[in-house]
């Protein structure tokens, strides 16, 4: 069956590990584009983080997935969009709290935090968003928070994601972005709801659709569209719930999937 939309998250996929698009990867999505292929950009970024890559790409016109799925927008519509329950928020702040964890959060497109340090700064530095700061992220969990983001080491993460998975899995939403990003979203969002919902605004079968990425917060869209690509980068457990492996996000393995089956 053809392949009629493409979703793909963006680091470690999309882009290389040094955040670099290649330009094997960029002329192979332009060239997907050109055939009809809807390429859709499937991320835990806000939209001003990923505007310099639908400038380049050219998908001004394609929808996006924006916040691990916790918001869709389509032709400047947001179409789809949950936050996190007031109760939920606060009891991740408090998590994050007792962890002295690195605490970032998402309201209403604005970035928000509690102190500005190197991590911060870092964060900022990929969203392009000044972030705001406040004494306590739980004086605004009543404002609706869309996302909330947990930026501590890579064995923190892993041990926060077991932790919290075990204890709150059941009514929140929790998956690492990246090996040290740690991402609270609504129970009911994930980017394979997202996709969805994009599906039938466009009436495109599900048979029709590809995923592809290479993390745990790519799962539920892996699994759900007609093929989950995974990358060759991606942790064994991801590759294993797949129908299909490419090679790594160093080796081009976006494009040469694209080249493959697409073009």
């Amino acid at each position: 069956m053809d392949h009629r939309l493409i979703a793909a998250d963006i680091d470690g996929t999309l882009l290389n590990s040094k955040g670099e698009l290649t330009e094997r990867t960029l002329r192979a999505v332009r060239a997907a584009i050109d055939k009809g292929v809807y390429f859709v950009l499937s991320t835990g970024r806000p939209l001003q983080g990923i505007a310099k890559l639908v400038e380049r790409l050219g998908l001004n016109d394609m929808p996006y997935i924006l916040y691990n799925g916790a918001m869709v927008v389509m032709e400047g519509e947001t179409i789809y969009s949950l936050t996190l329950s007031p109760s939920d928020a606060r009891l991740i702040a408090e998590e994050g709290h007792k962890r002295n964890s690195t605490m970032i959060c998402w309201s209403a497109n604005a970035l928000y935090s509690e102190f500005i340090d190197e991590k911060v700064i870092f964060y900022k530095s990929i969203t392009g968003v000044e972030p705001i700061v406040l004494s306590s992220l739980a004086d605004i969990a009543d404002n609706g928070i869309t996302k909330f983001v947990w930026y501590d080491g890579v064995e923190a993460t892993k041990s926060n994601y077991r932790e919290l998975g075990a204890l709150y899995g059941d009514r929140i939403n929790i998956a690492p972005s990246r090996v040290d990003f740690l991402e609270f979203v609504n129970k009911n969002c994930s980017k394979a709801t997202a996709m969805q919902k994009i599906l039938e605004r466009l009436s495109i079968k599900r048979e029709e659709s590809v995923a592809i990425g290479d993390g745990f917060n790519d799962l539920p869209m892996l699994e759900y569209a007609g093929l989950g690509v995974a990358m060759g980068n991606a942790d064994e457990k991801v590759k294993a719930r797949c129908g299909y492996v490419t090679d790594t996000c160093d080796c081009d393995g976006l494009a040469k999937f694209l080249e493959e089956y697409v073009l």
